[in-house]
This record gives structure tokens, sequence and C-alpha cells, in this order.
């Protein structure tokens, strides 16, 4: 499409952009549409279709939009993802387990447990931290997005844990969909991934053998993982609502001494008319086992302690087998939770001779940042 006669020349906002791998910014063009986006390289950075560029890995790259004859540019510079520590001596944390607000989020008894803020984008792009499809593929299934046949699902280290399984019936279809939480991004192997919530994964084999069988259904598990966003059928869409790199942890300086992941053992708060509860309100969650190994073999690191109805928000998965290491946060006050017998219990709602006892620190993977969150002592060696 040629630009009328007296139309403005194509133009982008901005011609020169710096980007953190892993971060994201949108370019706009004024002057035509519709706009085709290219790049010179394409392992340091990606264009989407709406102008979305993303930071694959340092180096520069030129971004070139263009519209019939007229095109401009924007050179792109991605540098490492810088880590910010903070002085465990500046956190807001107290003995007891007091509640208080800081920077707009409530926290119970450290400013590391607390109710992660939200914007208002967030609150009406989301349901419970769920991105909502504009156009989903059926009206009772909003949190739904389409995704690529054999779209692959890793763990927070990359390491490939199977494919998406078709699961949503869609007229005469049967279709592989992912449920995406609002934020969440990372790049793993080169591409930009976005945390998957839920999604059902055919694992691979070596995944299988470590899945819980009696979670399996027709050889698929429910796991929560990284899905690549180029995977993504409607992209564009999601990209304007998923808000990366939204939830950041905060980052401290770590214990020189460190911690296998395990996963532990889920079966060691099971009694006989059920799983423990970690809350008083038993029957409503969450409970022990959501916090050791899961079903698809993973641990999850979360945002926040299990509990204070703070939002279990997961930041990231691994797989046990990756033999991955959790280093403690100097100065990070520890909570020792209490649980609760089961709803069917004699003594259901009161409290069990058992505690978890959840660390903040972070887990370090082969050429990715260290992310940040609590993890439960007892998956840990």
């Amino acid at each position: 499409m040629l630009p009328c006669q007296g139309e403005a020349k194509l133009a982008l906002q901005k011609t020169a952009l710096v980007l953190e791998v892993g971060a994201a910014e949108q370019l706009k063009a004024e002057g035509g549409t519709p706009v085709l986006w290219q790049l010179t390289a394409p392992k340091t950075a990606e264009v989407f279709e709406n102008g979305w560029v993303v930071g694959l890995q340092p180096g520069e790259v030129r971004v070139r939009a263009s519209v019939g004859g007229e095109s401009a540019e924007c050179v792109v510079k991605v540098e490492p993802a810088k880590l910010d520590l903070v002085d465990p001596a500046a956190l807001k944390q107290f003995p007891d387990e007091r509640r208080f607000e800081s920077k707009g989020r409530r926290c119970y008894g450290s400013e590391l447990n607390g109710q992660r803020a939200s914007s208002p984008e967030e609150r009406h792009f989301t349901r419970s931290n769920r991105v909502i499809n504009p156009k989903p593929l059926r009206a009772d299934k909003p949190l739904e997005w389409e995704v690529e046949e054999n779209t692959e699902i890793y763990d927070g280290a990359g390491v490939l844990m199977g494919t998406v399984a078709s699961k949503l019936n869609v007229g005469n279809r049967v279709v592989p969909v992912s449920k995406f939480n609002f934020g969440m991004s990372k790049v793993l192997n080169g591409r930009l991934c976005l945390y998957a919530f839920s999604v059902s994964l055919k694992p691979t084999a070596e995944v299988r053998a470590q899945a819980d069988p009696s979670e399996m259904s027709e050889g698929a598990v429910g796991t929560s993982a990284w899905l690549p966003l180029d995977q993504v059928k409607d992209k564009g869409a999601l990209l304007e609502r998923i808000g990366l790199g939204k939830p950041k942890a905060i980052a401290l300086p770590l214990e020189t001494k460190s911690y296998r992941i395990t996963g532990g053992n889920p079966k060691q708060y099971m009694t006989q008319y059920g799983e423990m509860s970690i809350v008083r309100d038993v029957g409503s969650g969450p409970v022990p086992s959501h916090y050791l190994k899961r079903p698809s073999g993973t641990i999850n690191l979360i945002y926040s302690v299990p509990g204070f109805g703070l939002g279990g928000q997961g930041l990231d998965s691994f797989l046990v087998s990756d033999g991955l290491l959790f280093y403690p946060a100097k100065g990070a006050k520890l909570f020792v939770q209490p649980t609760y017998f089961p709803a069917k219990h004699p003594h259901a709602g009161k409290i069990s001779p058992q505690t978890m006892t959840f660390i903040y620190g972070a887990v370090k993977t082969k050429g990715n940042e260290m992310v940040y969150g609590w993890m439960a002592k007892e998956a840990l060696d």
C-alpha cells in the first residue's frame, strides 16, 4: 500500500531504544498502515506484528518498519539484564507477623512477604492473575489461548518437559490451549517464553518417569511452566495484554551455602482423612503438596508465603531432576507455618504437630538470571 499524495512519511516514535535481555517495548509507527516489521539480527531481538520488540541476547539490531515504498528504522541495543541487590538492613521486617503497608502492598512480618501490587491495566485484562482473551475460542473459556500443535513446554532452566496436549473442544475440533499469568516472561534457549498456568502436558519419557501416575489422564499431566510466545496463535493480542516483566521479586545478597532442590515428600503431610491444610479454614487450600514436588515432577518458587491470603503466585517451576541449587538470601526472615488437620479428621481445623518452613532466596540456572522467591525448606536437601 503506497501512501497517498500529501500523506506524512512513515516515521517511528523512537529511532533508538535500549532494552535488557527479556525486556520488551512497543515501537509505534506514524504515517501509514499496515506495517511490515523486520530486523537485521533475529538472534539478538524479536519483533512482532504490532511493533513489540523483545531483547533476546546482548548486541545491536536495526528494526525496520515498512509501508509500501516507505520505511523507517530504530536502532535497538540489547544489554545484559541488571540485577539490583537490596541491602537486607533496608528491608522492613518484624519479629512477629504484624500486618503493614509497603509501596502499596499488603505485607505480613516482612516486606518480602507481600501481596504483589497490580496496575489498573492488569485488573482490567485479568481474572485471578490470568490474562483474558478478547476473542475466546469459547465464551465459557475466556482465559484459554490457542497454541500451535506440538508446542514445547520448558521448565525454568530451559529443560524440555514435553508438548501441549490438545484438550479443548471447539466445534468439531480439539485444540491445544493454555492460560497465561500476567507479566511473567523470560528468555529460554533464545526465545521469549510466557508462564503457562496449569497447561496440559504430554511429557517426555524422562519427565513421565518422575511424574505421578495417578495424576495422568490420557497420557497428559497438568503443570505450570514456560511456553514460547511464538507458538501462540493470537500472539499480537496476548502481547497487548500480558504486561511483560511486571512481577519482580526483591533481589538480596545470597549465602554461599546452597541446598539441592529435591522436592521433598508430599506424602508426609497426608493422613487417612486427607491432606493437612496450611490455613485454619480447612478445605479451602492451600495444602503442603502445592509447595513440594508437583505431579509433573516440578517444584514451584513462589512470590509470597502461603497461609496469609496474599496470593500464592508461582514465579517459576523447576524439574526436580535438574539437580538445581537454591541459595538462601542473607538477612531474610524465615516463616514457620503451622499445618491444620483436614476437614474429615476428628481434630478438624486444629493445629497439627507438623509445620512447614519457608525460606527466601534464589535459584541459579545456567545461562539465565537468578530467580528470587520463597521455597519450602522441606523441598530442599
